[in-house]
């Protein structure tokens, strides 16, 4: 049998275990966000996990901004850097 080794670049389609087509990519500020972005993103909203009062309405973008300050430190959403913004589906 003859069994080399391929890079994965080179492999056939049918041959990936999961196989992404990019539709959209843009630029944009992180301040920009959007709640249904926040939510693609993968956010949880979960006030009780917060140190945030229960009464208080907890967003999907809230809940972006600490997880984007839990990752880039403190203060790091002010800095409202430019993102690159990836949308894809899977094919």
């Amino acid at each position: 049998m003859d069994a080399r080794w391929r890079p994965s670049i080179h492999m056939p389609l049918w041959a990936s275990r999961i196989t992404l087509e990019i539709t959209g990519v843009r630029v944009e500020r992180l301040l920009e966000i959007s709640s249904a972005d926040a939510l693609a993103e993968g956010v949880n909203v979960h006030p009780d996990h917060h140190d945030k009062p229960a009464s208080s309405v907890y967003s999907p973008v809230q809940a972006f901004r600490d997880l984007w300050e839990d990752i880039n430190g403190a203060g790091a959403w002010t800095e409202n850097p430019w993102v690159w913004v990836v949308e894809f589906r899977r094919a």
